[in-house]
């Protein structure tokens, strides 16, 4: 994980895993804290906030996108 941008107001994450962009609707500030003061990032990011298959907790193909951030 080498980047990870949070609105706050919006609640929308972006993080960068290698080359690519994931993004995370719906997402709580005290679960996008956790991860930035985890000791292993990752092992927080597969149990809290990675979906299984094609929905998650913050998957925003189920979660709506922020009308800022939509295209």
């Amino acid at each position: 994980m080498s980047r990870i941008c949070y609105d706050r107001a919006e609640q929308y994450m972006v993080i960068r895993l290698k080359t690519t962009y994931y993004h995370y609707c719906e997402i709580d500030p005290a679960t996008v804290q956790g991860l930035q003061g985890a000791g292993s990032k990752r092992q927080f990011f597969e149990a809290r906030i990675r979906g299984s298959g094609s929905d998650g907790p913050f998957d925003c193909r189920t979660h709506p996108i922020p009308k800022k951030y939509r295209r």
